[in-house]
């Protein structure tokens, strides 16, 4: 008697729309940065992550997200650095203001929407490649 009054209270409060199944379906979002520069360079995520990134190997990270996500990359602010040198560029997703350290403009970095500098390369999987001319251009950094 009383679970069947226990689960006649769970269908009432389900079928009245008190309980509701809430969880959406996630998927993964990867991105990818190769570097065909022709230099090793550093690279480092708002996450404390830091990767030595040589000539020909790539900066991977993947975010969780519902369907239908527009962010990009998988933190708010990245930095590639030139090693032995204080030079590279900082970009800054928003909400922060822009510092003009980046090689795009920010806001196309950390999108996978219209005007993106990634190409997508398979579903949900989006990559940029970072050629010698970007070595060229780089920015005197802040400590």
């Amino acid at each position: 008697m009383k679970n069947y009054f226990l689960i006649s209270l769970f269908l009432t409060l389900y079928s009245c729309g008190i309980i509701e199944d809430t969880s959406e379906p996630t998927l993964t979002y990867t991105y990818i940065i190769k570097n065909q520069t022709g230099s090793e360079l550093t690279i480092i995520s708002d996450f404390g992550r830091e990767q030595l990134t040589p000539n020909n190997s790539e900066f991977i990270c993947e975010t969780i997200s519902s369907e239908g996500y527009l962010g990009g990359l998988c933190s708010g602010e990245l930095e590639i650095r030139i090693p032995s040198t204080n030079t590279g560029y900082r970009c800054i997703g928003r909400p922060k203001p822009s510092e003009n350290l980046c090689f795009v403009e920010d806001d196309l970095l950390f999108t996978i929407s219209e005007g993106t500098i990634f190409t997508e390369t398979k579903t949900r999987t989006y990559e940029y490649v970072l050629t010698p001319d970007l070595l060229e251009s780089a920015f005197e950094l802040p400590q």
